[in-house]
């Protein structure tokens, strides 16, 4: 009698031991269910962050691209003329010449990207949008040298390059569109060429070259932001809708 009851107490507290361990094994399930839903609500906030980030940053690449290219077009024409195989009218070879001070620096957003990295959410990421955003991210670190390099052609070597710029009014153009908080400085007599003047100075070899040594930086430049950051950006956004969609 006794043994019965006993064996009747043990499978009760054999039932009881189970059913706790099963309440257990859901409890870890659900909370696992839990974080895992959590980890991509994150995600999907990340990604959605750097697509928004990434489109706005498409938009000033093109802008760039695009005023490059028309930059170094313009360029292409007084090189050419400085060359003596093209003819250009003086207003024309004044305005191109005047374009040439392009300017070098230009601002991207990479605070999400920079946020990630340092907050140890760009290990959730995809293996491919994390390769790519590291590159991304090298292309824009390297963008601090290419824009040190455009200062030393444009302004340095003792100040040469700076009487190159004042000589063809290059900042004339420029100047036109600046908020000034001062109002704009005149330019010295010394550097006012009539039409004669300037067109023999265009097309003296020593200017030849310093508007050789702008058209090869200009174009390395263009073809860096087209073919390098942009067609980078333009892949990225791609990735992360098609991972946005799949989710």
């Amino acid at each position: 009698m006794e043994t019965g009851k006993t064996g009747k107490y043990f499978k009760y507290a054999i039932g009881e031991i189970l059913l706790v361990m099963v309440g257990i094994l859901l409890a870890l399930q659900v909370n696992n269910w839990n974080e895992n839903r959590k980890a991509e609500n994150n995600k999907q906030k990340l990604m959605l962050a750097l697509r928004k980030e990434f489109l706005i940053n498409k938009e000033t690449l093109e802008e760039r691209s695009q005023g490059l290219h028309k930059h170094n077009s313009q360029l292409n024409k007084v090189i050419n003329f400085s060359a003596g195989t093209l003819e250009l009218s003086i207003d024309s070879l004044r305005y191109y010449a005047s374009n040439l001070a392009y300017q070098i620096r230009f601002s991207m957003l990479n605070s999400v990207l920079e946020e990630a990295v340092s907050a140890g959410k760009f290990e959730m990421l995809s293996d491919s949008l994390k390769q790519n955003l590291s590159l991304i991210k090298d292309f824009l670190n390297s963008r601090n040298d290419i824009s040190k390099m455009g200062d030393d052609i444009m302004f340095n070597k003792n100040g040469e390059n700076v009487d190159f710029m004042l000589n063809i009014n290059a900042f004339q153009h420029s100047n036109s569109e600046t908020f000034y908080v001062q109002p704009p400085i005149s330019m010295h007599p010394d550097f006012l060429k009539n039409d004669d003047e300037f067109i023999s100075y265009i097309k003296s070899s020593k200017t030849y070259e310093k508007l050789h040594q702008v058209y090869y930086f200009s174009m390395l430049d263009e073809v860096w932001i087209k073919y390098g950051l942009l067609r980078l950006t333009n892949v990225t956004i791609d990735l992360l809708d098609r991972e946005l969609t799949e989710h």
